[in-house]
């Protein structure tokens, strides 16, 4: 899996390509570890290119909104495919994160 990652002015984009399993998140947590502690107040997690997200994944992104809360940055996701998505909703965390169609709209929410 590669992951891309794009700064913005208040805003960091991380964007992985190919799926998200026990593996591919840990490298995932490795390169949100920095931004996480960075100074942007916003952080998107556009995962466009990702068609698939094991549980290792999700709690990932779980572990990433725990530290923004904690540091008062946002953090929202879009571009959810549909087995990504119905993971999500199957497990009712689209209460707890704010999901964006694209990363255009997760740039201003």
């Amino acid at each position: 899996m590669n992951i891309e990652i794009e700064n913005f002015e208040q805003s960091t984009v991380v964007s992985p390509v190919g799926d998200v399993d026990t593996i591919e998140s840990t490298k995932l947590r490795e390169k949100l570890k920095p931004i996480l502690a960075s100074d942007v107040s916003r952080i998107v997690i556009d995962l466009t290119q990702v068609k698939y997200m094991d549980s290792s994944g999700i709690a990932t992104l779980i572990e990433a909104l725990q530290i923004c809360k904690l540091h008062a940055k946002q953090f929202v996701i879009c571009g959810l495919q549909d087995g990504v998505r119905s993971i999500i909703e199957l497990a009712r965390l689209d209460t707890i994160f704010i999901i964006t169609k694209n990363r255009e709209e997760a740039l201003v929410a």
